[in-house]
């Protein structure tokens, strides 16, 4: 299962690695994902100090989209961050392979996600100043060309 985990992980440079800190908060961090071990489901990874990551549930992510967010492709890798030694590293417990079927549900699902997690606490869906987003695009483009 692992080897085909690596082999979707080595599609990417890079993923999201998503852990929990000492005060029970998540913390995310980028880490690369070409030492991942096909045979074990393992990658160490060098976590920064300040994050305050303490053993707990983890997960790796990946994704990528062009310009205009389609195109989407994106892995989820389940498992959890053990201190082995004084390093830091990521044990793989689940890994189901990703189909245009599944990126399509999340797509669709993510407002329903999203309103579930305001709901939990009790948050208003935040207002967007669409003015200052509008601006920010007019600049960037008028810089990129």
């Amino acid at each position: 299962m692992w080897a085909e985990a690596a082999q979707w992980l080595n599609r990417f440079d890079e993923a999201v690695l998503t852990v929990i800190d000492r005060d029970g908060y998540p913390a995310s961090m980028r880490v690369s994902t070409r030492a991942y071990n096909a045979a074990t489901g393992e990658l160490g990874v060098p976590l920064i100090d300040t994050l305050h990551p303490v053993e707990s549930p983890a997960n790796l992510l990946c994704h990528s989209h062009d310009e205009k967010l389609w195109n989407i492709h994106m892995i989820a890798v389940k498992g959890t961050l053990e201190k082995r030694d004084g390093e830091w590293v990521f044990c793989s417990t689940s890994f189901i392979a990703p189909s245009k079927l599944a990126e399509l549900g999340f797509v669709r699902n993510a407002r329903k996600s999203a309103q579930k997690y305001l709901d939990k606490r009790g948050l208003a869906r935040p207002a967007v100043n669409w003015r200052s987003v509008k601006d920010i695009h007019r600049r960037a483009k008028t810089r990129n060309g």
